[in-house]
């Protein structure tokens, strides 16, 4: 049976078993054991990421997160449970009647709902090969993100981050300017919109770093994806999914840690390449493409302020070496790096990798100069490779 499909019963199981104690219970009696587990949830939101750290045996790390999230929710709803004990059965015989039962199934049923929700988003945000599809498939799980509006996504895991707290590479004083007003560009083209269908999510798990990794990447090939090294440093098996929910464990197949670029060989992923363009030049209009933090797919406006040959040191922030590099007026945040930098024809013109340590508003992309010669490459690569050692956020 598909690991989707057992969750799915699961996650149906629960939601009944709330749904027929709320009823059961009513509203007033049950509220405060469903607030303790949302508070469980909260909890398990937070701690999940870091529960891979704390546990030497590889072999345990995924028992033990499951583990974790579980015991974290039943906590919490068992002290609530206990401190609305009282008033519960003060409550016991409400005026409401069947209105209060009514409503106490369908608070319980949508607190659950909201409960699995924010750990289902943060285990599958591990990038932990076998669970991470398996809930990214999962129908349950797809109906109630459905329900969930995109800031609502966005802010879960801008917070999450605080907890993984995965670092983005920085730039000191490259750019001396005056800090750039944030670009205004329209990315909703149609050519975009195509290019978009193609910028996948990568999450993964640097266990001797006790870190989950989250960036982003895009097709350069049939069943290959290019990204940025520093976000698969580490990993040992990175999972990538694309816009349309496919969810597939990958292996490395290219990685250099000074260009801090990486390619990952993913076998029938249905997502197209792209194409590659040519470098903008300065005053150009073009979109940045991923996921920041790990949450909702954006394409954020920017413009290039200039193209040039920066010293930029490696992954590990040593050996300073002179690249091609765009400086944009764009707020990068982590979970960006290794999206694609577009024209607004939908063509690869660089790939988003640092922000600026100095001036808010400003990010930088590797230029074609770095990044054509490893697409080139991209289709004959096969062989997996060492993912070099993690990079502490």
């Amino acid at each position: 049976m598909p690991g989707s499909t057992v969750l799915d019963l699961s996650l149906i199981l629960v939601l009944f078993v709330a749904l027929v104690n709320g009823y059961r219970s009513g509203l007033l009696q049950s509220l405060t054991g469903i607030v303790g587990a949302v508070a469980g949830g909260v909890a398990a939101f937070f701690v999940v990421p870091l529960v891979g750290s704390w546990v030497p045996a590889a072999q345990w790390r995924t028992p033990a997160t499951i583990a974790v999230a579980i015991v974290l929710v039943l906590i919490g709803h068992s002290l609530g449970t206990s401190a609305g004990g009282m008033v519960g059965r003060r409550k016991k015989r409400s005026p409401l009647g069947a209105i209060n039962r009514v409503l106490g199934a369908v608070f319980a049923a949508v607190a659950s709902a909201l409960v699995a929700s924010m750990v289902a988003f943060s285990i599958g945000s591990l990038g932990i090969p076998f669970l991470s599809p398996a809930i990214a498939s999962s129908t349950v799980v797809s109906g109630i993100d459905s329900f969930t509006p995109d800031p609502v996504k966005a802010l879960m895991a801008e917070l999450r981050s605080v907890a993984v707290q995965q670092g983005l590479p920085r730039i000191v004083d490259a750019f001396t300017g005056p800090t750039p007003d944030a670009a205004e560009a329209d990315t909703s083209s149609p050519a975009l919109a195509v290019a978009a269908q193609s910028v996948v999510r990568i999450t993964g798990t640097a266990y001797a770093c006790g870190q989950s990794q989250s960036g982003s990447g895009f097709v350069v090939s049939d069943g290959r994806v290019i990204t940025n090294a520093h976000v698969v440093a580490g990993v040992g098996e990175p999972v990538v999914e694309t816009p349309t929910g496919e969810t597939m464990a990958g292996e490395i197949v290219y990685f250099d840690p000074v260009d801090d670029l990486a390619i990952i060989s993913v076998p029938g992923l249905g997502a197209l390449p792209l194409t590659v363009g040519a470098n903008l030049p300065a005053g150009s209009g073009a979109a940045a493409d991923g996921y920041p933090f790990g949450g909702p797919y954006v394409s954020d406006p920017t413009q290039v302020i200039s193209i040039g040959t920066i010293n930029v040191a490696d992954i590990y922030g040593q050996d300073p070496t002179p690249r091609q590099v765009y400086t944009l007026a764009s707020d990068v945040q982590q979970g960006e790096s290794g999206g694609p930098l577009l024209s607004e024809s939908g063509l690869v013109v660089g790939v988003v990798f640092a922000k600026a340590s100095n001036t808010d508003n400003v990010g930088y992309a590797l230029a074609l100069e770095e990044v054509q010669p490893v697409i080139s490459q991209a289709p004959g690569l096969s062989s997996p490779v060492s993912s070099g050692t993690c990079v502490r956020g």
